[in-house]
């Protein structure tokens, strides 16, 4: 929602070089799509790299083995299940961006 309140004069030029509305609310929907892919790309080893050093560090001053297993099929399911929420999050301002402005209301002065 913020992109697309953001972005109201590129989503603009983009009707304004021919566009249509299916192609300005697929545009919107591939950018959360690479900005929810870049965040698990990022974040899901960095998670599980903190994640091991913590348990480490709390099992060894436990006094327990600290043995960590990682679970990779539900961390697949996970970051599967943050790339299907930042698309379905897209859909409601793809289409109202795609919808109710034309390129001369998005290219207007703000």
């Amino acid at each position: 929602m913020v992109t697309v309140a953001r972005r109201r004069h590129e989503i603009g030029l983009l009707k304004a070089l021919g566009f249509v509305n299916g192609q300005v609310g697929a545009a919107v929907c591939w950018q959360a799509t690479t900005v929810a892919l870049v965040g698990i790309v990022i974040g899901v080893p960095l998670g599980v790299a903190t994640g091991q050093v913590v348990w480490r560090t709390f099992a060894t001053n436990l006094g327990a083995v600290p043995v960590a297993t990682v679970p990779v099929l539900v961390i697949a399911a996970l970051g599967a299940g943050a790339l299907v929420v930042a698309n379905l999050l897209a859909i409601a301002p793809a289409v109202t961006v795609a919808r109710s402005n034309t390129a001369r209301q998005l290219l207007r002065a703000q």
